[in-house]
């Protein structure tokens, strides 16, 4: 079973423009990847934004990334929201992992 299944239903709500890209961008990556631990989990999504960004994932409120592959079009295209990732998007996969 790969990493990429966790990825599989979208969330329905977005904090910035960007962050369907970067989940796209996570879920691709990941379907080559096997399953990892919780832990693992966010260490990678942390280090991945980091890698893209030059920025640490924070919950800091309305601490943002402009990542420019994802940039495409509107008022934050390409904003990856860091309090949404730390606060939504990492506690949910984490949960599908739990779930696995």
């Amino acid at each position: 079973m790969k990493l990429s299944i966790i990825f599989e239903e979208r969330p329905e709500r977005w904090g910035f423009r960007g962050d369907p890209y970067f989940w796209d961008y996570l879920k691709n990556l990941a379907e080559n990847m096997d399953i990892i631990s919780s832990e693992e989990l966010e260490k990678w999504i942390k280090e991945e934004y980091f890698s893209l960004s030059g920025k640490v994932l924070t919950d800091k409120y309305m601490d943002f990334a402009v990542i420019e592959q994802f940039s495409h079009g509107g008022m934050s295209s390409g904003g990856v929201d860091n309090k949404g990732w730390m606060e939504k998007g990492i506690p949910l996969l984490k949960s599908r992992l739990t779930t696995l």
